[in-house]
């Protein structure tokens, strides 16, 4: 797929606003509750595909302090702008904007499947994190649906069409400096996989 017919797809046909949908703008309030409960308040925060700002503003509602946004779609960066965190408009192929080793967390949740080159996309991930900084992931596992192949380009190299314990995403992540801590499964969306990896 050419750069510009992806932008134009992710953008346009395939653009849709969490935050007009309670179950997933609820969905991504449970897991960002549970998931960054923990973390210190000071470490620094990207929402890689933050959308609308539904992520941004619970972790806003946490208190942390240190967070950007990261958006390709323009009428999402308008509603994400209002929640008090910098959002800047970029493709997560190229995150140049930001220097290497500048956040201590990369989230991404529903947004790597679309990418048209998701190891590009890691490669980034890995570059923008700190050492032995953290990689948070959610993704729809198994993707199985034939419907969604080209808004979900990703999903085949990513292997999360291949229903194997998310071994092989596992290994997708491994090959491209990321070791996986953590998993879960839920589907209060619809069937995801929740992945914590460190960079290596």
């Amino acid at each position: 797929m050419k750069n510009n017919d992806y932008q134009q797809k992710q953008t346009e046909k395939y653009l849709s606003h969490e935050a007009d949908s309670p179950k997933w703008k609820e969905g991504q309030v449970r897991f960002v509750r549970g998931h960054f409960e923990e973390v210190p308040r000071d470490l620094r925060i990207i929402d890689v595909g933050c959308g609308d700002g539904c992520g941004l503003e619970v972790l806003r509602d946490m208190g942390f302090k240190d967070v950007v946004g990261v958006e390709l779609a323009d009428k999402k960066i308008e509603r994400a702008c209002t929640l008090g965190f910098p959002v800047f408009k970029a493709d997560m192929h190229d995150l140049s904007f930001f220097g290497n080793g500048t956040f201590n967390i990369v989230y991404s949740s529903h947004t790597l499947e679309h990418a048209y080159d998701p190891v590009k996309v890691l490669s980034e991930f890995h570059r923008i994190l700190k050492p032995h900084g953290i990689l948070v992931l959610v993704l729809p596992y198994p993707d199985m649906g034939t419907e969604n192949h080209e808004a979900h380009c990703g999903k085949f190299p990513l292997h999360t069409d291949v229903n194997d314990d998310a071994k092989s995403l596992e290994k997708v992540l491994s090959e491209n400096g990321f070791l996986t801590s953590w998993k879960q499964y839920d589907s209060y969306r619809e069937p995801e996989v929740w992945l914590r990896a460190f960079r290596a």
